[in-house]
């Protein structure tokens, strides 16, 4: 083999090696997330659908967190794939933004007080209960406590 071709290998190997890390790096994991002071927020906290300890703290009145004042008004934590909405003036709800059928996405809808995922159809109320398929396991709910402007959410 000749200088230029053993060259060619090497660097053909090495982005081969490069692309395979990367792309594990991608891969959803099971294990814990650490939520750390993601926008405002403290504590720690897992995926939506594992059994880590979830326990965190966020201001809403500070962005992005502030669309929580309002009824209808929700956020998506990335860190913790927890979706908390603010349902009455009274309530404010922490469920799994992960839908239990093929883990695609859950949002709210105000309008009709809802958890829809898009990706099948499925629909959970606000406490989590599937409502409509294909989805068949209620979604995981998390206590909330708001003191003032600081909401904590917790397993």
């Amino acid at each position: 083999m000749e200088r230029k071709d053993f060259i060619e290998q090497v660097g053909l190997s090495g982005a081969a090696i490069l692309i395979f890390g990367c792309m594990q790096s991608c891969s959803k994991s099971d294990g814990p997330s650490t939520n750390t002071n993601t926008g405002g927020g403290t504590g720690t906290g897992g995926g939506g659908n594992n059994t880590s300890t979830v326990d965190f703290t966020i201001d809403i009145s500070k962005s992005p967190f502030d669309a929580l004042k309002n009824i209808g008004g929700f956020y998506v934590d990335p860190a913790t794939n927890i979706i908390i909405v603010k349902t009455t003036a009274s309530e404010i709800i922490a469920v799994s933004s992960i839908c239990t059928h093929q883990q695609a996405s859950i949002t709210y809808q105000a309008n009709s007080n809802r958890l829809y995922c898009a990706a099948h159809g499925s629909v959970f109320t606000t406490a989590g209960a599937v409502t409509t398929g294909p989805a068949t396991t209620a979604l995981k709910k998390y206590q909330t406590s708001l003191t003032g402007t600081m909401l904590r959410v917790f397993a």
